[in-house]
């Protein structure tokens, strides 16, 4: 028999504080990387119709993936990075690495997705930013 049980945490408003600064600094990287590959996807287009024989596109950057992502880590994690639309400061260094990681290969995957389809071959559509809620 199989049970699963389902714990509430009860935070004290310094926790609730904490947790928000974690969260907000996630959505920050997400939307980081996955803006990195959508201006990849950009520069790598030619519109068919408009396109001259000879296409003279600018030298491509290379493709960003998971790992040359998750190499950035580091360099992001010296100093305060200021959030441009918002002016606040986010501090990489407080939350775990683990977990930024994941974010990394959950963008990996979702981009993925929204490009080869799943199993069945339907394709997801192209994935979404993440907001504050």
């Amino acid at each position: 028999m199989k049970t699963a049980y389902q714990y509430r945490l009860y935070l004290d408003p310094q926790q609730k504080v904490t947790m928000h600064h974690w969260l907000r600094t996630y959505q920050y990287w997400y939307n980081r990387m996955l803006g990195e590959r959508f201006d990849w996807w950009q520069q790598k287009r030619c519109a068919v119709n408009a396109c001259p024989l000879l296409c003279h596109l600018p030298a491509l950057k290379e493709k960003p993936n998971y790992y040359s992502q998750k190499k950035q880590l580091p360099d992001i994690k010296a100093d305060l990075v200021l959030v441009r639309h918002s002016g606040e400061l986010l501090d990489f260094t407080a939350p775990y690495a683990t977990i930024l990681q994941n974010v990394c290969k959950r963008v990996e995957k979702t981009f993925e997705r929204s490009v080869r389809g799943d199993c069945n071959g339907k394709r997801s559509g192209r994935p979404r930013f993440k907001g504050q809620g």
